[in-house]
């Protein structure tokens, strides 16, 4: 951030230019796109000259109580914002001139003698250069759309208060009967807000009236402009200590950001010169560069972190070889290839990476998740092999739910696991070569490579562009022409779209991306036409195993129940219960059949679900997602999987089956 005069910001406001700067570090002004809403937290700031601090009667956390902090946080995301660096009781933004400066406040004596006329002086200046920049960038906005609305946003102490309410409206000195439909719709939006899964209450004119100079500053200079002045209710910390709750400040950061867009696009759209027909052409499309470097950083110590590469066993075939030698009686021994990653070096570098750099509130909270999900994957892996692995595993993905259980009971009740009978196989290398072509039809490249020990018979790996197939797997026409759509159509077509990307967070992943990538691969099986109820059986197959492993049964146990109830291919089977023992005990398969009804829900449901292929994506990420890519910031999947766009009609009994899973 720049550190620019009076004349220099004033100057940037009139020629349009975007900026970020403090003014003599008094406050901050933020413009990275010049659109007709503006947001300021006038009380935020705390600090003190420090030729008055030793005049101060009052201690810092007495001054502290009766600030705003936090306020500026609120509006981070917001593309023009007015920040208060100094405290008020320097000087009150809220007041006039001849006002701003206590001699007592809230009952209380400000300074152990009077300040002098220079120390005041000082002071003054400084509220009247804010002024002046006020005054300019609103000049500049009404010129351009003709009418703006500016968010004053404070905070206040409510246990001094019988009654309160979580966000207060002060429209006291504005033009009711003008902007009613305005303050209407401001309440609505401020109702919407959820504080730890609750429900905001708002009131008007019920504490706060809006008499703060900033408001009548602007509203008797402009005519065009309507200020909301908003308190917030310190429900975000403790009023008397001044202890912060971040997770609640994450609440109504996220929720002023919703408000005030969708606030701003109905104001816009009623009052300006211009109609917003997206919220998100509200914000800024530029990357911020806090924004970039981290999301280098965090590629550069992640972009190798495979975990599937890790978890496989690297002795899978003679250990099966062993286990049906002893009859299904002697648990496999898997080991594992040695780690090239020290988890609990690469934990702490990976946490500190500086989040709060990123001003948008959304963004930041995507690169949070996706440090703790790296951080939990690193805990999977340092117990590797071990007990522990188990326990880190379900604090990652989760186990089965009892809706889970049921579906994968239902779709096994018919029992008819009999894929490969009477059935002919494919050759390996024809198998190997049709893979190798698929990518042509996309206009993509990748490495295939046929290895001998993995527990899948296709496996991609992301971070190396190659898809591996298992040497000794069989490949029917039906099941190759699924794998076609689930590996190729979804899962390197997302690693290709990831790296069109201009940042690297979507080739590292969303957390649990398993969720919705493996939902989205097994869909595209069905919309191609060559999803099977063996297919599904499998899937059910694979909740029923993690099921029974999560209650405490060994891995003979497990293969021996599946195989006396279900009667699969014995051989398939063991490395289904393979998969799911792996490491330890590795739960994510059950996710697979979580997955597939989910995405049908979505489809059922109508959503626009194409940007779940920008890369390793998380249906709950979608709004952000489609956020992102309609400023700019993300390109447009380029790549898509063609049988979502031309599905082939799902057999009857197969429908029947995909619509009765809940």
């Amino acid at each position: 951030m720049q550190n620019l005069t009076l004349s220099e910001i004033i100057r940037n406001i009139e020629n349009g230019i975007c900026f970020e700067a403090r003014c003599h570090h008094n406050f901050e002004i933020k413009i990275l796109e010049y659109v007709p809403y503006v947001c300021a937290a006038i009380h935020n700031g705390h600090q003190l000259r420090s030729e008055l601090e030793s005049q101060c009667m009052l201690s810092e956390q007495e001054r502290y109580f009766e600030e705003d902090p936090f306020t500026g946080d609120f509006i981070k995301s917001l593309p023009i914002t007015l920040i208060g660096s100094d405290s008020r009781f320097e000087y009150d933004l809220n007041r006039t001139e001849k006002e701003c400066i206590y001699e007592e406040a809230w009952g209380k004596k400000v300074w152990n003698t009077p300040l002098s006329d220079g120390d005041k002086e000082i002071s003054l200046q400084k509220h009247r250069d804010f002024y002046r920049i006020t005054d300019a960038l609103i000049a500049k906005l009404e010129k351009d759309f003709g009418s703006v609305i500016v968010y004053d946003i404070h905070s206040y102490n409510y246990q001094r208060h019988e009654k309160s309410f979580t966000f207060n409206i002060g429209i006291e000195n504005i033009d009711k009967k003008r902007f009613n439909k305005i303050i209407s719709y401001w309440k609505t939006q401020l109702q919407a807000i959820k504080i730890r899964k609750v429900n905001a209450t708002v009131s008007v004119n019920h504490l706060f009236y809006g008499r703060g100079y900033f408001l009548r500053h602007i509203t008797e200079r402009f005519n065009n402009t309507l200020v909301l002045a908003t308190e917030v209710k310190k429900v975000f910390m403790d009023e008397l200590t001044g202890q912060a709750f971040p997770v609640v400040i994450q609440n109504i950061s996220k929720g002023l950001k919703n408000a005030i867009l969708e606030n701003s696009k109905y104001f816009i759209n009623t009052y300006s010169q211009i109609h917003v027909k997206r919220r998100s052409s509200l914000l800024n499309s530029d990357l911020q560069p806090e924004l970039i470097k981290l999301d280098k950083q965090l590629f550069r110590l992640a972009r190798n972190f495979e975990l599937l590469s890790f978890v496989n066993p690297i002795n899978i075939e003679s250990e099966k070889k062993r286990f049906f030698k002893h009859n299904f009686i002697a648990n496999p021994i898997f080991r594992y290839k040695p780690l090239t990653i020290n988890p609990f070096e690469f934990k702490s570098k990976i946490y500190s990476l500086n989040v709060a750099a990123i001003d948008d509130i959304h963004i930041r909270q995507v690169y949070a998740d996706i440090i703790d999900a790296y951080a939990n994957k690193a805990d999977i892996l340092a117990h590797l092999g071990s007990e522990k692995f188990l326990y880190n595993s379900l604090a990652y993905f989760g186990e089965p739910s009892p809706g889970d259980i049921a579906n994968a009971n239902f779709l096994l009740y018919c029992h008819e696991l009999s894929e490969f009978q009477n059935m002919e196989m494919l050759d390996i290398k024809e198998v190997s070569k049709l893979f190798k072509s698929e990518g042509t039809k996309y206009g993509f490249e990748y490495k295939v490579n046929v290895v001998p020990n993995i527990a899948s018979d296709v496996l991609v790996l992301n971070a190396k562009k190659t898809l591996l197939i298992k040497k000794n797997a069989r490949f029917t026409e039906t099941r190759l022409k699924a794998l076609l759509d689930h590996e190729v159509g979804v899962h390197m077509v997302t690693t290709m779209n990831a790296q069109m990307q201009p940042l690297n967070f979507l080739r590292l992943g969303l957390p649990r991306n398993t969720y919705t990538q493996e939902g989205l691969a097994v869909v595209s099986e069905m919309l191609g036409g060559n999803l099977t109820i063996t297919r599904l059986q499998e899937l059910g197959l694979r909740v029923l195993a993690v099921d029974s492993m999560t209650d405490g049964k060994d891995f003979k146990t497990t293969y021996q129940y599946l195989l006396e109830t279900y009667k699969p291919d014995p051989d398939k089977l063991f490395y289904l219960v393979t998969r799911v023992y792996r490491g330890g005990g590795f739960t994510k398969d059950y996710l697979y059949l979580r997955g597939f009804r989910k995405v049908l829900q979505l489809l059922a449901n109508k959503e626009n679900i194409s940007n779940l292929f920008l890369g390793k994506t998380t249906h709950h990420y979608l709004p952000i997602l489609n956020e992102l890519v309609d400023r700019g910031i993300l390109n447009a999947p380029l790549y898509k999987c063609p049988v979502f766009e031309s599905p082939i009609e799902t057999d009857p009994i197969l429908k029947y089956l995909t619509d009765s899973i809940k």
